[in-house]
């Protein structure tokens, strides 16, 4: 089927979606680039419908869903990205996560960049902190996030929480929590660990609120060049999920 009209009911849910008010409404998202198709099939997310461009009739071929050809200047006008790859879909919002957690997790509090947000649950894809708490962050399904995080967010298990609320989840959780602080101990001279733990990063400009990091079980940091203030969140998170994850223990 060919729709050709911006009225189209298809058209308008799409619209919708680029905003948080209608993906909090509808429940779904839209992604973009046969890459992220494909992984959204591999990973079993449902889908509502692709449209594609002509020269991606063939691609499409694969999905088991509806399929709308589109011309190539429509979907430009749909298209978040700079350079459309000529196939996009809406697709079923992942799940929240409900079950106490079965692997170590990582709590974002207060991240704001998408690309920031992206990036850590990429990481936290590849270490296996599989359980991502949201505390007051960019929302997580936006393009922007979904694209730097390379689909991540549809293999992860994501979980929203207030700050007045986390205390109660740590405590549900049953898990040692360590904050990342400037004001922490080493991480690199951490003892070994065993079992599951939960990690904590936070704000870009102010980092982890007074009222998260009062429940800390422990306070680490990343040892720096004194002529460095601080590491962007996204590089820090990433080097402390691979340290916590491996068990790494070093010298100052």
């Amino acid at each position: 089927m060919i729709i050709t009209s911006k009225q189209n009911e298809k058209i308008k849910l799409i619209e919708k979606l680029h905003t948080k008010k209608g993906r909090a409404e509808h429940k779904k998202l839209v992604i973009e680039g046969r890459k992220s198709l494909v992984d959204c099939k591999n990973f079993d997310v449902s889908f509502d419908y692709i449209l594609y461009t002509p020269e991606n009739a063939d691609f499409v071929c694969d999905f088991s869903c509806e399929k709308y050809e589109v011309s190539a200047e429509l979907l430009k006008e749909l298209s978040s990205q700079v350079t459309p790859q000529g196939v996009l879909a809406v697709v079923a919002q992942p799940a929240p996560a409900t079950a106490r957690p079965t692997t170590n997790y990582i709590v974002v509090d207060g991240v704001q960049d998408a690309g920031n947000l992206g990036t850590i649950l990429r990481t936290a894809l590849a270490t296996q902190f599989m359980r991502v708490v949201l505390i007051d962050c960019v929302d997580v399904f936006s393009e922007k996030v979904i694209n730097s995080s390379m689909t991540a967010v549809f293999k992860l298990e994501l979980k929203k929480c207030k700050r007045d609320e986390f205390a109660t989840l740590k405590n549900e959780y049953g898990f040692p929590l360590y904050v990342a602080d400037l004001d922490g101990k080493n991480a690199l001279q951490l003892d070994t660990e065993c079992g599951i733990i939960g990690l904590v990063v936070g704000n870009e400009g102010n980092g982890v609120s007074t009222q998260v990091k009062r429940v800390a079980d422990k306070i680490i940091t990343l040892p720096m060049d004194k002529n460095i203030e601080s590491l962007n969140v996204a590089v820090s998170a990433g080097v402390l999920m691979y340290i916590l994850k491996y068990n790494l223990k070093g010298e100052n």
